[in-house]
């Protein structure tokens, strides 16, 4: 199924001896030359400075100021994707540019930098939290006065898409719900609502960018696609008028994070008319939309997996037979290797300080310990070699992403800066508001545009 979609994904990188390594980490990427393509992973302007824009049409740059200069977040992002399954190639994409920088700096300084897809990190002082932000390209009046439609879900997703891990040493499903105080907000840093409120489509004025914000970095194909694909099934239905009587929850905000903190499963949730209902119950009425949806729209394999894999996941959870999901969903996964069975896992005593541990270096894109872990637990795949390094160095066919990568290629000299909707040449902007159908035909008619 067809929605254009994108994720910004969160590496925390930890101080070390008081400093942070994110603009090392991007000085790295500028050096590297991408074997057999030999060229560099970012995109150029003129007078030889750099974009923050990657040759997969992607961005990497540091995020999360403690100073002026000084960034404690590496934050690598998608380009624009049509549908759920090539934005996990590409998602996983940013995990291959991480680990490229990190590697660099290494093999330069002798001192490995880690970067960790962690949703909940402990500084000297206090906790905070690192994730991800996912955005979709809705029809804007098709879907605003409806969004609230989407809150319960958003809410419930959690037990199929969270990571799992650990807050005030907790084994929690989701610690990134521990954070969340507002359904809405427009500035997502220190609020950590569900939904960011910033009104910036990238797009048409008739299409709005929404960006869910309570999501996690997963290391899990599973866990990613399954998120990306149900979230993009219940966005679609809701924005067709699909979904029915989809009840309120009286607080969401408390509601998501019992959750969270309940891994032994029974979960129930709290309406707004006071009755309390089972998150199975809840998941009941998307599941009818979507299978309205389907009936209704072009869907391919990959979206029949997706609904499949959901019918067998609600119905192992109700039933608390989590052993049949320790190959897919992440929570899961790391239930079993640092809770279940740490010393089947990993060779050292099991305490809390080491489940810490292994839990950082599981999360680590720059450690072995996921790879080795897949293997061991033969964990599910979606991924070919082909897919993953195929998203490392092409952009989306026919995409906007792809117009953009050749526009600054072919117009480096002239090339001010290049933005998601638009391009800069000689002081001039040039929108690019059209996500698709990005032929070398149209790229060539919009370049005379440019000339003329």
């Amino acid at each position: 199924m067809k929605l254009w979609q994108g994720i910004e994904v969160e590496y925390c990188i930890p101080y070390i001896n008081g400093k942070a390594y994110v603009n090392e980490l991007l000085d790295m990427l500028i050096k590297l030359k991408i074997p057999l393509k030999n060229e560099g992973p970012f995109l150029m302007k003129k007078e030889g400075k750099y974009t923050q824009f990657l040759i997969n049409g992607g961005r990497a740059y540091g995020d999360m100021s403690t100073r002026p200069g000084v960034y404690d977040i590496l934050e690598i992002t998608t380009p624009e994707c049509p549908n759920p399954f090539t934005v996990l190639a590409y998602e996983k994409a940013t995990e291959v540019y991480a680990r490229m920088a990190s590697d660099e700096y290494e093999k330069e300084t002798g001192i490995r930098v880690h970067c960790y897809k962690i949703s909940a990190t402990k500084s000297e002082y206090e906790y905070t939290t690192r994730g991800l932000h996912e955005s979709y390209l809705v029809d804007r009046k098709n879907f605003e006065n409806k969004i609230n439609d989407l809150i319960p879900y958003l809410v419930i997703r959690q037990v199929f898409t969270g990571v799992g891990g650990y807050y005030f040493d907790r084994f929690l499903i989701s610690p990134r719900q521990m954070f969340v105080k507002t359904v809405f907000a427009e500035k997502v840093f220190g609020n950590w609502p569900l939904i960011g409120g910033i009104d910036e489509p990238h797009a048409d004025s008739k299409y709005r960018r929404l960006q869910i914000t309570n999501g996690e970095g997963a290391r899990s194909e599973w866990t990613t696609f399954m998120r990306q694909a149900i979230t993009s099934y219940v966005i679609k239905s809701i924005e067709l008028g699909l979904l029915k009587n989809v009840p309120k929850l009286k607080d969401p905000l408390e509601a998501t994070k019992l959750i969270a903190i309940s891994p032994e499963g029974d979960w129930f949730v709290e309406l707004d008319d006071g009755k309390n209902i089972s998150i199975f119950e809840l998941f009941s009425y998307y599941l009818e939309g979507i299978e309205k949806l389907f009936n209704i729209i072009e869907i391919d394999e990959c979206d029949k997996y997706a609904f499949k894999e959901l019918n067998f996941t609600i119905k192992k959870l109700e039933e608390g037979d989590f052993e049949a999901l320790k190959e897919r969903i992440e929570w899961i996964i790391k239930l079993e290797i640092l809770e279940k069975n740490f010393t089947k896992y990993f060779e050292a005593e099991d305490n809390k300080e080491n489940r810490q541990i292994a839990n950082n270096q599981y999360s680590a894109v720059t450690d072995p310990t996921y790879e080795r872990i897949q293997e061991e637990m033969n964990l599910v795949t979606l991924l070919s070699d082909k897919d993953l390094s195929k998203a490392v160095l092409f952009p989306p066919e026919n995409s906007r992403a792809y117009a953009r990568v050749e526009l600054a290629k072919i117009l480096r000299d002239k090339l001010d800066d290049i933005g998601w909707a638009n391009i800069i040449v000689n002081g001039t902007c040039y929108p690019m508001l059209e996500l698709e159908n990005w032929t070398n035909e149209k790229i060539i008619d919009f370049l005379n545009k440019i000339k003329h």
